[in-house]
């Protein structure tokens, strides 16, 4: 139960006492008598400590006279005051109210701190990392992007529904949340009681972590205000009873004011309270020192101009921060009209508004809209909107924009509210291109939002602040949330506000070129597009860091919507398309009605999609691959690629599965996890000859509740996978320490990584009460270590009460029956790709064990064959010939991904789609190499963990298989036209 109702007051001197502390985000003051009287003021210093503190002190009429005692850390930059540190301010506070809780939560706005405590003493201190995702600060910043206030935003939260969004990282989670809202899969209160839902489970982890009673639980800080975040977390501590106290947005300052009751000596004078700052982060050069390097031709007060009669082509670029629209004229290539709005997760009625300010350009002109299209990451669910009309791809669409921008150029950096680009030309034609992989830390919402919420800059004065700098803070190529930190450590030093924006700006560029750039080749003509390019300083930032000229156009912000309109009009010119007649104020009437829905049938998933009525029409939308988009706008059902992941599942778990044991000695349960999606027909085949029953594990996404550190995410899996297994009642659980598979020739050695090695000891630390039933005997499959193998196997039998000759045999069999597997596995992957290479497919590389189980793979072979490619595992790839390998690389997984590599360098048609999985090591050590060796080649790369959510993840895969078609039909254009000549 929540009580919010204990307070105390106390007899005495009328004197007062003050408490104060800086926080990451605010000034927290608290004056107290003795009577029992208390006023506090909590203000955000949006990065004026200093001056809030003034403020604060001179409505108060704060002087020599009062007893002051500071805490936090930060306090004692600005001031030369008596100092407790917060955990004794905070323990002071609840002797005072007799209270001794087992656990006490600090909630701040940057970071959350669990004090384990015994009879009112802290015993421990188990704090978040730098990282913001999941702060009170974090739903802040959310709130405000879909134009809401916090109490807005916890009453809307009120009507939600709760929604996967990827939690564990704020950038991926802004990422998540803008790209579901967008496709219309949710709303803003979906999305906000998703954050509050996450919040309230992330800081019962944390105590869980702490392994402390938590019968009584107190809370302090100021998102102990919010009163959906109390029942969610009462929800997760069922058996917890959790007070809040009036104090408790201020607990640790009202600590503070108890300790300043108790001071002895005199307050020094009062210009001598303030100390003198030092800023300890390394400066850079002034951003004004690259202006030579910048052409900037942005026009703010161009004349566009609607001709009567005219031909036009709307083009949308519906974007995850702000939503554009112009009216392309399409005989002289003009703009004749356009709108430039906020998108507030709202992209239908945000295209709405756009198009009414469209229809006030044209006035009372008569024009004629031949075709309309739509790019962005809300394309899908406006392009219904808008008469279903063609979407495109908004790297495709800022490419054509440049290319008719600037014939020549040859590569386009584009910074946007949420994504960002690289594009590479070779004549005019994009040959490779490049995405954020969901950090944001590159991006405009990153700037925005750093300048408006820590500072209270509005995002057109960022600009002009920045170019005011002489010594720009070097904040460096980091995570967005860590230069969030820094960011506000240098406020409170004292830094310049011009300086800490000029830094921003800084990072900005030197984050898109270290994380987007990389190794790729960077051209001479390079031409800076997006809303971003708006900020002059931004594009300074970018001159002075890669040292060339750029070209920042009249209208950037407006270059998608232009290479959309375009893109409309190249598929008129070519005949793919025929002229039709929207008529915008037909378009911004009648809404979008959910009509019935159906189950698809084509695979396993069984994707729920939505019939979607607009003005009489109704569409099918949704599902995870792009088998309905395609119906929809092109009319055509595509022939489907071949999925060789299926055929290698079934194969491996069909054809070389368990069988029954009628007179069977138990269960034995397989967790469907790690090394089990490669050696699976030795498992089962060994269990089997034991005497035993096998049980397949299901899937399960209770298992991270059951990890007791972080933990990539298939080990996570490993730990759901053994609750199942548990739950159902298996006997025993077979998870062995796998050490080394087999040793390609040119390799030493094949391991696997340390994690997979070392799960056994992992899950039964874990699992402790059940550890005996974990039967873990040492697996590795390089032939000096097969007689090993099997004297671990002989082991198991032992273990089980059997003849030991028992588990030597089975074991021989296991081992047998994999090797017959894999023969024949090996002599259908040489078959399949004798026919294929040839033909346009994509190569998935990354651990069996993430890209070939469906509940993991986020439907991935099913996104890429209803486009029509052919999907290839890499495991199924015979070893090329010719090919050199590092001795160096030593993960047997890994020398998998290197051979498709290989194959894709050779072959024309073969294209890969590399997969991996947060906090990876063996990948992120491989990583940059495998980007150098495919540099030139379009390829795209993914991160799955247990939050990732299917909107973001398909919106890259779609720009990955958008960049190869468009290739392929410049090619053939090509092609035809030297034939023709």
């Amino acid at each position: 139960m929540i009580d919010t109702s204990l307070s105390k007051s106390s007899q005495g001197d009328p004197q007062c006492f003050e408490g104060l502390e800086v926080g990451a985000v605010s000034v927290k003051w608290v004056r107290r008598s003795l009577e029992g009287h208390v006023i506090s003021e909590v203000k955000r210093h949006e990065g004026y400590p200093k001056e809030k503190i003034q403020e604060i002190f001179h409505k108060y009429q704060t002087n020599e006279k009062s007893k002051i005692t500071i805490t936090g850390h930060a306090t004692k930059n600005f001031l030369n005051l008596p100092y407790y540190a917060e955990a004794e301010c905070l323990e002071k506070a609840l002797l005072y109210f007799n209270l001794k809780p087992d656990i006490l939560i600090s909630l701040g706005g940057e970071t959350f701190s669990v004090y384990p405590m015994k009879d009112g003493i802290i015993k421990n201190i188990i704090a978040t990392t730098k990282c913001a995702a999941g702060t009170g600060e974090f739903i802040v910043q959310q709130l405000l992007r879909m134009g809401m206030t916090i109490e807005d935003g916890i009453k809307a939260s009120k009507n939600g529904q709760y929604t996967q969004l990827a939690t564990r990282c704020s950038v991926h989670c802004k990422s998540d949340a803008t790209h579901r809202l967008n496709k219309g899969e949710c709303t803003p209160e979906d999305i906000i009681k998703t954050l509050i839902h996450d919040l309230a489970r992330k800081v019962s982890e944390m105590i869980d972590s702490a392994q402390w009673p938590k019968d009584l639980i107190i809370l302090s800080g100021g998102v102990a205000l919010n009163d959906v975040f109390l029942e969610n977390l009462q929800y997760y501590l069922v058996d917890s009873e959790i007070k809040v106290l009036p104090e408790s947005p201020f607990l640790e300052v009202f600590g503070a004011s108890l300790y300043a009751s108790e001071l002895q000596e005199v307050a020094p004078a009062r210009g001598e309270w303030f100390s003198k700052t030092t800023v300890e982060f390394v400066n850079q050069k002034s951003l004004i020192n690259a202006e030579s390097l910048l052409d900037y031709r942005v026009e703010s007060d161009t004349q566009k101009k609607i001709v009567n009669n005219g031909q036009y082509i709307l083009g949308v670029d519906a974007g995850s921060t702000t939503t554009k629209a112009v009216l392309f004229n399409a005989l002289d290539d003009t703009v004749g009209a356009s709108a430039y709005l906020r998108t507030l997760g709202n992209p239908i009625l945000a295209t709405k508004k756009c198009l009414k300010k469209l229809i006030n350009s044209v006035g009372e002109k008569r024009i004629d809209i031949i075709q309309c299209g739509v790019t962005g990451s809300a394309r899908e669910m406006v392009s219904v909107y808008l008469d279903n009309c063609r979407s495109f791809n908004e790297i495709l669409a800022h490419a054509r924009g440049a290319v008719e921008e600037v014939p020549d150029v040859d590569t386009v950096f584009e910074i946007g509210g949420q994504d960002s680009k690289f594009i590479s030309f070779l004549k005019g034609v994009p040959i490779d291109y490049a995405m954020n992989e969901g950090c944001s830390a590159g991006t405009g919402s990153f700037l925005e939002e750093s300048a408006s919420v820590d500072m209270g800059i509005p995002v057109e004065k960022i600009s002009d602040i920045a170019i005011k700098s002489t010594n720009p803070i070097a904040f460096g190529e980091r995570c967005a949330a860590f230069i969030n930190t820094d960011l506000r450590n240098a406020l409170q030093q004292g830094a310049k506000q011009e300086d800490v924006v000029a830094g921003l700006v800084y990072s900005i560029a030197e984050n898109y070129i270290s994380r987007i750039v990389g190794p790729r080749q960077m051209g001479k003509t390079l031409l800076f597009l997006g809303g971003v390019a708006l900020n002059k300083s931004v594009g300074l930032a970018i001159a002075s860091r890669s040292q060339r000229n750029v070209i920042v156009p009249a209208h950037p912000e407006l270059m998608g919507s232009v290479g959309t309109a375009l893109m409309a009009r190249d598929l008129l010119q070519e005949g793919i398309t025929s002229e039709r007649d929207f008529v915008l104020k037909d378009l911004i009437k009648g809404d979008m009605e959910l009509k019935k829905l159906f189950r698809c049938k084509a695979c396993e998933n069984n994707c729920e999609i939505q019939n979607i009525s607009i003005r009489g029409k109704v569409y099918p939308f949704g599902g995870l691959c792009s088998k309905y988009r395609l119906l929809r706008q092109k009319g055509i059902k595509i022939e489907e690629g071949q999925d060789l992941v299926e055929l290698r599942n079934k194969l491996m778990i069909e054809e070389f599965g368990a069988q029954h044991v009628e007179e069977s000695l138990g269960t034995i349960g397989l967790p469907m996890t790690l090394t089990s999606h490669s050696l699976f027909p030795l498992y089962v085949k060994f269990i089997n000859e034991l005497g035993y029953n096998v049980m397949l594990s299901k899937h399960s996404r209770l298992g991270n509740t059951k990890t007791l550190a972080s933990i990539c995410y298939p080990c996570e899996l490993v730990h759901g996978a053994v609750l199942d297994l548990l739950n159902r009642g298996a006997d025993y659980i077979f998870l062995p320490h796998v050490i080394e598979l087999e040793i390609p020739k040119g390799f030493k050695h094949g391991y696997v990584c340390p994690s997979t090695g070392m799960i056994p000891d992992i899950i039964r630390a874990a699992f402790e009460s059940d550890k005996d039933k974990i039967i873990s005997p040492h697996i590795a499959l390089s032939k000096d270590l097969i007689e090993t193998t099997l004297k671990e196997l002989r082991r198991v039998s032992v273990s089980l009460g059997l003849n030991p000759k028992i588990g030597v045999n089975a074991g021989k069999k296991a081992i047998s029956h994999y090797r017959e597997f894999s023969k024949k596995y090996q002599e259908l992957g040489k078959r399949k790709i004798d026919e294929l290479k040839k033909t346009p497919s994509v190569i998935i590389a990354g651990r069996p064990y993430v890209i070939c189980p469906s509940e993991v793979n986020l439907a991935l072979p099913r996104k890429i064959i209803s486009r029509g490619y052919n999907v290839i595992p890499a495991d199924m790839l015979p070893p090329l010939k010719d090919r050199e390998v590092s001795e160096r690389n030593v993960w047997h997984f890994t020398q998998q991904i290197e051979n498709a590599v290989k194959y894709v360098k050779k072959y024309p048609n073969l294209n890969i789609c590399l997969v991996s999985c947060f906090s990876c090591g063996p990948d992120a050590i491989i990583y940059h190499h495998f980007r150098q060796e495919l540099a030139g080649n379009t390829f795209c790369y993914l991160e799955i963990d247990s939050q990732t959510a299917h909107a973001g993840f398909e919106t890259r895969v779609g720009a990955f298989l958008d960049i190869i078609e468009e290739r392929r039909r410049k090619k053939r254009k090509e092609t035809l036209l030297a034939v023709m000549s």
